[in-house]
């Protein structure tokens, strides 16, 4: 078997290989809660606790692709509505920008002379896979230009309030003097992350077979 089997039409649409894939996000998605979870309850509770809606990045941004490709398993007609495409244009933008970001951090980890653990290249790959999933899927919905104004609006938000409210994700010691050039690549790959999506919903060739 081909490594390109695995990104084409007959795999993709797969229903056992959806299936296996929706699981994967459900666990992965739990797993990222459970990761943040010392810093959701740091901002509850010493910080104003709205603020907590924003800390949990990736698997919030997991948490939305999850819900779509469980519309494309158990509801095929509502995964073409206009609802869908709101959750799927936030689950892709948010797992792109947030996949490439957890890959940048530990690479500038690793450059910086550190040596990453297993549970880093865990990060690593799960987070690729993040952006990658996403980049495959998004051609299944029907996403307007709203959604994905929307979910940019959104991520930039999220991104004034993670290096203003000091909420960002917890990192390496060694990566803290370098604060400021991580805020501007951070805001950096929000716009570029939402061009992306963008691109790949205009040209993608993936269609819209059902899944079997």
């Amino acid at each position: 078997m081909s490594l390109w089997y695995w990104f084409s039409r007959e795999c993709l649409f797969n229903r056992s290989f959806l299936l296996a894939l929706f699981v994967v996000n459900v666990l992965g998605t739990i797993y990222g809660y459970v990761w943040y979870w010392d810093q959701i309850v740091e901002t509850v509770t010493r910080m104003p606790p709205w603020l907590v809606l924003f800390v949990p990045d990736s698997p919030t941004a997991s948490l939305w692709f999850t819900v779509s490709l469980g519309l494309l398993l158990f509801a095929p007609r509502a995964a073409g509505s206009a609802a869908a495409g709101w959750i799927a244009a936030l689950g892709a933008v948010s797992s792109v920008k947030y996949g490439v970001w957890a890959v940048a951090m530990n690479a500038a980890v690793a450059a910086q002379g550190e040596r990453l653990v297993w549970e880093e290249w865990m990060l690593i790959a799960s987070h690729l896979g993040m952006a990658v999933e996403a980049l495959l899927f998004i051609g299944r919905f029907r996403v307007r230009a709203a959604p994905l104004v929307f979910t940019l609006l959104a991520l930039l938000l999220n991104d004034w309030l993670d290096y203003h409210a000091l909420i960002y994700p917890w990192l390496r010691d060694v990566l803290l003097d370098d604060l400021a050039a991580i805020e501007l690549f951070t805001w950096t790959l929000t716009l570029v992350s939402t061009a992306l999506v963008a691109l790949v919903i205009r040209w993608s060739k993936i269609g819209h077979p059902p899944i079997r």
